[in-house]
């Protein structure tokens, strides 16, 4: 039986490009870090892998030139305004983004 509750291990791995093999790259980067960490798996562990770096990987993403550039072509006039921002980092960045390009 186990007497702690849930834990949560923020693995590292190499950085992600795309076609990369990311099934390697996580079980070779969880068996390093159970090595170096001195954990151990068990059944019914879960591991979680962020759907952005699967979006990397399988080349299924924008970048923020590529929004801005959008942007710019559906708003020709270049008045933009953001109505209710979600306060995130991403969105943050996005935003000083755009400012920068118009």
């Amino acid at each position: 039986m186990r007497n702690v509750g849930t834990v949560v291990r923020g693995i590292r791995t190499p950085i992600i490009k795309e076609n990369d093999d990311l099934a390697t790259i996580v079980v070779d980067s969880l068996m390093a870090a159970k090595e170096s960490e001195g954990f151990e798996f068990r059944d019914k562990d879960i591991v979680a892998i962020t759907e952005a770096v699967v979006g990397i990987s399988e080349g299924n993403y924008v970048t923020v030139d590529d929004i801005a550039e959008d942007l710019q072509n559906k708003f020709p006039s270049k008045n933009i305004g953001v109505v209710n921002p979600i306060l995130s980092r991403n969105n943050l960045f996005l935003q000083t983004k755009l400012e920068m390009v118009f």
